[in-house]
């Protein structure tokens, strides 16, 4: 008899201990359901505030889109009419530089020339009268060392100009001359262009004649120029003569005789 009631304990206690254990699995998934409850609803609500600021924010958001897209099709714009301005910027760059090559070589066949003109020119040098000498070494005087072909020009074209002028009229100039006996005399030379001239002193003591003899100008003192013709052809010059016909010795053939 104490044995079926012992078993019969037995059986009660160990259905307790299942009906516990079923309780407190119950519990503890309600609990996770409870948790995982709020879990969703706190998604929910981000979502739906995501969703709120979307909505809120999404006029402004394609409105910028709007702007950076129309911003990116200016610069777009930009960017195709710099590369077209580019182009045409390169094309004249060749062409400037085209040009300039071209006229370094005409400037380069102007300097040749130029140096052969300039040449001939000073090659006069020895064969003019002083007094155009010193026209020359003042124009001359004026080139700086590292002119330019422009002022090469201007200068070596004043030079012919006041030669042409001196070639163009008669002079009359007043200098002291070394005669033969070792004495300054003053005389006063009479010039036909730039190839002639006579000259004598006031007395008449002293006379002679200027010419171009070897390719230089020479003054010659000689007693077969007439004094006297020299000094009427000086006269008449300063306007202290009335015009008349003078006569004065010519050298002919240059360097020759008189």
């Amino acid at each position: 008899m104490k044995v079926k009631r012992s078993a019969a304990l037995s059986f009660v206690l160990v259905s307790l201990a299942v009906a516990s254990s079923g309780i407190v699995m119950a519990a503890t998934k309600a609990s996770d359901i409870d948790g995982l409850t709020e879990k969703w609803i706190s998604i929910e609500r981000q979502t739906q505030k995501l969703e709120n600021e979307w909505r809120e924010s999404e006029p402004a958001l394609r409105q910028r889109i709007q702007l950076l897209k129309a911003e990116r099709t200016q610069l777009q714009s930009m960017i195709d009419e710099s590369k077209a301005a580019t182009t045409d910027v390169e094309a004249q760059r060749e062409a400037l530089l085209s040009e300039q090559s071209e006229l370094e070589a005409q400037q380069g066949g102007v300097e040749r020339a130029l140096t052969g003109v300039i040449g001939q020119v000073d090659s006069l040098y020895s064969s003019l009268p002083e007094i155009i000498r010193q026209t020359w070494d003042k124009e001359q005087a004026e080139l700086a060392a590292d002119a330019d072909t422009s002022n090469k020009l201007q200068v070596t074209l004043a030079k012919l100009s006041s030669l042409a002028q001196f070639n163009s009229k008669l002079l009359v100039n007043e200098t002291v001359m070394r005669a033969p006996d070792d004495k300054d005399v003053l005389v006063k030379q009479f010039f036909v262009g730039s190839s002639y001239a006579w000259f004598t002193n006031a007395d008449g003591q002293y006379q002679g004649a200027g010419h171009v003899k070897n390719g230089e100008w020479q003054w010659q003192f000689s007693d077969n120029v007439d004094s006297e013709s020299v000094a009427l052809a000086v006269a008449i010059f300063e306007k202290k003569h009335e015009p008349d016909f003078v006569s004065l010795p010519l050298t002919l053939a240059k360097g020759e005789s008189e």
